[in-house]
């Protein structure tokens, strides 16, 4: 059994434990009134006495958490089988459909469906009855649909089970990442006062320090790239092994890989989730945006990328300093095909739910602003 949260499987365990003294009294008194019909008294004595010890010893052994492993479930369901199999023995062949274990036999699965889900149970249970069947093959049709009912009853306790503990699985795993991304949203929050604000004034005045100074503006660049990338990366699960199995993405992420010393990102502190297709095919429009950026704006043209939130909807704008152009020229381009403006850029963006606005003008470079549904 997998380790689970105690207040998940206590309650069960507590209900499992009545399911059995139940059932054994039930048994018990059964027993009682066969007694004078045994074939072998002793057996049917002995029998009995093991049944009743076994649901004591049951009640204080599952209730220690530590002492719920493999061999105890499996031992409790031998020791159940065991008894089960002393039933044409101590009762005889004749006309004893019931074994002696009467209906207590079934907690022995309920108690596999709890520990190992509802194959352990079903595959149990059906083990039992077959057992049954085995020393009394002509059972009336009413014990083959109770035998049915309790197996489908054991198996439908482990479902049951399973789909608690994938539920409490899923439940920490959100606590847990939640709990992270808010202490890096802290993190992020005092360094960019700082560390960032420092950074940033290196590299806006090292150029006019002279050479030195320009070496100096340029490592600040690159260390507050690594540093916003390092304080932004929000989207990996802390208790996954696959980091990849996400469903969602920061997307303030994506926009900060493409820092370089001609493209300056600008994205806030707390982390802008995406649903993943929806990070991939926003930040494919980016990438064709700064792509026409370096074939068409200029040798020295640089670009400025900027993330904000409105609400639901996320505002990114990707401007450059390059020669710009006629808004009409920039229109037939997107009819005719060219620039990756109709299918990359306005496409993208249109299937996304949002909208792509262009403004430029000669000498005056190109800016973008792309309008999305953070939620679709």
């Amino acid at each position: 059994m997998s380790g689970q949260p105690d207040v998940l499987i206590q309650p069960l365990f507590r209900l499992l434990d009545f399911s059995r003294y139940v059932l054994a009294l039930l048994t018990l008194a059964v027993n009682a009134l066969r007694f004078p019909a045994a074939e072998n008294q002793l057996l049917f004595v002995v029998v009995n006495v093991l049944l009743t010890g076994a649901t004591v010893a049951a009640h204080f052994v599952y209730a220690v958490p530590n002492l719920r492993r493999p061999v105890v479930f499996f031992a409790d369901f031998l020791f159940t089988l065991g008894l089960t199999a002393l039933s044409a023995a101590s009762l005889g062949r004749g006309g004893h459909w019931l074994p002696v274990t009467g209906l207590w036999a079934a907690v022995a699965s309920m108690t596999l469906a709890v520990g190992y889900g509802w194959a352990a149970a079903a595959c149990s249970a059906l083990v039992i009855f077959g057992l049954i069947l085995l020393q009394h093959p002509d059972p009336r049709p009413e014990v083959i649909g109770l035998m049915v009912a309790l197996t489908l009853g054991a198996g439908g306790l482990g479902h049951m089970v399973d789909q608690l503990r994938k539920a409490s699985a899923e439940q920490q795993r959100l606590y847990a990442n939640a709990a992270a991304i808010g202490e890096r949203q802290r993190l992020a929050r005092i360094v960019h006062d700082g560390v960032l604000q420092v950074l940033a004034l290196v590299e806006r005045e090292g150029p006019h320090l002279g050479p030195r100074g320009m070496m100096l503006a340029r490592h600040a660049r690159d260390q507050e790239v690594q540093l916003r990338a390092m304080l932004q990366e929000r989207d990996i699960d802390p208790h996954s092994r696959n980091p990849q199995d996400v469903t969602h993405r920061n997307f303030a992420v994506a926009l900060d890989r493409h820092a370089s010393s001609t493209v300056t990102v600008s994205t806030p502190a707390e982390p802008l989730l995406l649903e993943t297709a929806r990070a991939l095919e926003l930040d494919a429009v980016i990438t064709e945006a700064l792509n026409n950026v370096a074939k068409h704006a200029g040798p020295q043209a640089k670009a400025w990328l900027f993330l904000e939130m409105e609400g639901n909807t996320a505002v990114i704008s990707v401007r450059d300093n390059g020669v710009g152009g006629d808004p009409n020229q920039f229109a037939a381009a997107m009819r005719s095909g060219r620039m990756g403006m109709k299918d990359s850029i306005y496409g993208r963006i249109h299937e996304l739910g949002g909208t792509a606005t262009l403004r430029t003008a000669p000498g005056r470079g190109v800016e973008w602003e792309f309008r999305i549904p953070i939620q679709p």
